[in-house]
């Protein structure tokens, strides 16, 4: 006998109410292929309706009868597909606090059936069938129907929310979508930044919707997040940009400042796509999420901020395969740029009172190129993408050369706590700091391989790929 349950948002008369349409169940049921007729009172015991299983050369017609219906807790139905053979299906329905536990199991009809079904293998294969089928009812019930995801999206009047929004990659990214004609709002702590963040995109012509909070405060995330999406009137897009580190080694960073900047990097992204994520559904929308190499190899000095990036991507991997599961078509992608010129890198929360030295200008990137990259990301949803040429080779030379690269990450390590000479203010971990800029001050280029990425997108569109 094979057993499957699902939980249905929805109470037992509203899944009972499909469970008895014949005409639905081709809806749902894996192989049903179309209803012929049905008798008038189904789904009383003894009814019928006569069904067609499978497609043309093997399509089977035949039919099902309850054998038990007691509303709206129970249906117990034959199956019949002669000559393949019979099944007994039993359905139960239990009101849970938050909709309906539904329990499937099926079996054998019939003797003859059993001999050739009733065994561990089979039961297995009925189990994956039926949490197909599980899978479906679900979303006939609730009324969320599957929906393929946009491949390929205009930018002209989109309704995007970009955290981190008043500074930085955030900031960088809303001049960019707004050039392109998109509506924008920007999340962040500091009011003042984010009004000069909104002056500086007025100076564009472009009227940006803004909201104060902290990502790390749940409820009033939850709260700017509807108000943004209110002011917007919907939601198509989500770019998670925020960010605050601590620096310093491991051992000698303050246990409070490790826990804050993964629940800044890692928990406020996680919240921001919580609490966006049924506006996406309605809009088939898009999650864009800034991370970093950090992702893909250590940063020494920085372990917390490596930690979160890293359980990004675990988190990402899994919340994406969910949604394809359900059948959403919100798409997750996740951009990792190197190091950027942002003013991120001057407002460390530093363990030794200093900061690390400046880094080379070869290996630091503009945030207008980041920021291309993940307009490029929009536009068209990829799982992944590593912004810049060098960023790749970064990640290519920890992955291939393990031993050499930690030999020169431990260097790394050295210079960073040995080499700088810039004394630490007071970081960012607890109060708002972004001031309206993008840049911090470290001559970031742009990035070859990114106008690449964007070129060859454009010449795509260009063919009407």
């Amino acid at each position: 006998m094979a057993r499957n349950r699902v939980h249905i948002q929805a109470s037992p008369e509203e899944v009972f109410a499909v469970l008895s349409d014949a005409e639905r169940y081709p809806e749902w049921v894996v192989g049903a292929a179309g209803i012929r007729d049905q008798d008038e009172d189904f789904p009383a015991v003894g009814s019928r309706f006569h069904h067609k299983v499978g497609s043309w050369p093997i399509g089977l017609k035949d039919h099902t009868e309850v054998l038990e219906s007691d509303p709206p807790r129970r249906l117990a139905l034959k199956a019949k597909a002669r000559p393949l053979g019979t099944a007994t299906i039993e359905i139960e329905l239990r009101e849970s606090e938050a909709g309906t536990e539904v329990l499937m199991e099926e079996g054998p009809g019939d003797r003859l059936t059993s001999l050739v079904a009733g065994n561990p293998v089979a039961d297995q294969v009925l189990r994956v069938r039926n949490a197909e089928a599980l899978a479906r009812l679900k979303r006939v019930v609730e009324g969320t129907p599957e929906a393929e995801p946009i491949r390929e999206r205009e930018l002209t009047g989109q309704r995007i929310l970009i955290t981190g929004g008043s500074s930085g990659i955030g900031l960088a990214t809303a001049e960019a979508l707004a050039r392109e004609g998109a509506q924008v709002a920007l999340l962040a702590r500091n009011e003042l930044g984010l009004a000069a963040a909104k002056r500086k995109l007025a100076e564009h012509g472009a009227e940006a919707v803004t909201v104060a909070a902290d990502v790390t405060d749940r409820e009033g995330l939850e709260a700017a997040i509807a108000e943004a999406v209110a002011a917007l009137g919907g939601l198509d897009v989500l770019v998670t940009s925020a960010a605050s580190i601590a620096f310093g080694r491991f051992a000698e960073t303050d246990a409070a400042d490790f826990d804050a900047t993964v629940d800044t990097v890692f928990g406020g992204t996680v919240d921001s796509i919580r609490a966006a994520l049924p506006h996406l559904e309605g809009s088939r929308g898009a999650i864009v999420v800034v991370g970093s190499i950090a992702a893909r190899m250590p940063l020494p000095g920085m372990s917390a901020y490596a930690a979160a990036k890293h359980g990004l991507v675990g988190f990402l991997d899994t919340a994406r395969i969910e949604l394809e599961e359900s059948g959403s078509s919100v798409t997750l992608s996740l951009v990792n740029p190197g190091a950027v010129d942002t003013p991120l890198w001057s407002n460390l929360e530093s363990s030794t009172g200093l900061l690390p030295p400046e880094p080379p200008q070869p290996a630091v990137y503009s945030p207008e190129s980041v920021a291309e990259a993940l307009v490029e990301t929009i536009r068209h949803p990829r799982d992944e993408l590593t912004a810049g040429g060098f960023a790749r080779l970064q990640t290519l030379f920890y992955s291939s050369s393990s031993s050499i690269a930690k030999r020169a990450l431990r260097a790394l390590a050295r210079l960073e706590h040995t080499a700088g000479d810039r004394p630490a203010g007071e970081g960012g971990l607890r109060g708002g700091k972004g001031a309206g800029e993008t840049e911090g001050g470290f001559g970031g280029r742009p990035s070859v391989a990114v106008k690449a990425l964007g070129a060859w997108d454009g010449m795509l569109r260009a063919i009407g790929r």
